[in-house]
């Protein structure tokens, strides 16, 4: 049984920490399409969860479609499951701009002006001028996946004011501005869903989610554009090949790119 403790080092509500540990059974086979799964109190035991707790992990589970409830036979997993979305999250620069062809970008906040001490997060480069600031969702066949945050230097904004505002700006940049980038860099970190991040994604308040800070850098080392974006942690997956050249060698999908 597991510890009410454990359940206590997450800031998740208990019903969402219920909900992906039976979603992960579902997920791994342990609970195979088809099949029923053990009743409340049996859930209760092992989990060492409330009954309401248990209730509301299953609801959720059934609105995400894995599982259905009936009445005097019991709750079983869904024998055709949904098929699971999964976003690899680019490790190099090619598979970046791939990732970003054929999207669908929603402005979801107006553009705005900002001083260049409101910039925060960059993962390098010198912080000069004023940026231009929007947010988007970006959606694959209505379906939206990722939330982010892009504060692009005014000046290059002023080049190409309707590409940037159409297309995503790393792409615009890479193929019509490509002398001004002389490097990139990415940083992963793992959070939870704010409120802003489970509205715009359609998620559960405090999901865990994927929080990635891109900042591209121009040759004077000056920031060019700095972004920050969410992706719904349980849709996400990084794949990347390791290089076995030599002792000292990096990931194949290394987080820079030099001009």
């Amino acid at each position: 049984m597991t510890s009410e403790p454990l359940y206590d080092r997450s800031r998740q509500p208990l019903y969402m920490q219920a909900a992906g540990q039976l979603r992960l059974k579902i997920e791994r086979g342990i609970w195979a399409p088809g099949s029923q799964i053990p009743i409340i109190e049996e859930l209760q035991a092992e989990f060492g969860l409330s009954r309401a707790t248990i209730r509301e992990a299953l609801d959720m589970l059934q609105r995400e479609g894995l599982i259905d409830r009936f009445r005097g036979r019991g709750t079983f997993v869904r024998a055709e499951l949904p098929e699971r979305q999964s976003h690899v999250l680019p490790t190099t620069w090619g598979v970046l701009l791939e990732s970003l062809r054929n999207i669908e970008a929603t402005l979801l906040q107006p553009m705005r002006r900002i001083e260049p001490d409101m910039l925060q997060g960059t993962v390098a480069g010198r912080v000069e001028g004023r940026f231009v600031w929007f947010q988007r969702i970006h959606s694959r066949d209505k379906n939206p996946y990722c939330l982010i945050d892009i504060s692009l230097r005014e000046d290059v904004f002023e080049e190409d004011p309707e590409g940037f505002a159409a297309e995503p700006v790393v792409l615009v940049l890479a193929e019509r501005h490509r002398e001004r980038i002389a490097s990139a860099f990415q940083r992963v970190t793992f959070s939870n869903a704010d409120e802003t991040s489970a509205r715009a994604l359609g998620i559960a308040l405090g999901a865990p989610v994927v929080e990635i800070l891109r900042t591209l850098v121009d040759p004077d080392g000056t920031v060019l554009v700095h972004t920050y974006a969410r992706y719904p942690g349980q849709y996400v997956r990084i794949d990347f090949e390791f290089s076995m050249e030599g002792p000292g060698a990096v990931p194949v999908g290394r987080q820079s790119c030099s001009a």
